[in-house]
């Protein structure tokens, strides 16, 4: 083999070589971006489901007044 055939063959290594990581690169980038997406989607269904627990709170804590005040009510009838 010659200098010649042997810079070809280091020139084809070298561009295979680059040709495969920028695939496992694009690859990764893609399972990167599909993991990432998963999360957002799971976190947002959390944040749903914080945000519909504080509606029942607050439901609750509307019920739990009015009880309050008929109570009060009841208590100043008796006295």
């Amino acid at each position: 083999m010659n200098n010649d055939q042997l810079d070809d063959l280091k020139q084809f290594i070298a561009a295979s070589v680059s040709q495969s990581e920028e695939r496992l690169r694009s690859e990764m980038n893609q399972g990167f971006q599909a993991v990432r997406q998963e999360m957002v989607d799971g976190f947002r269904g959390v944040g749903e489901a914080i945000d519909l627990i504080h509606k029942h709170i607050d439901e609750q804590n509307k019920i739990n007044v009015a009880a309050d005040k008929r109570l009060t009510k009841l208590e100043q009838r008796i006295a």
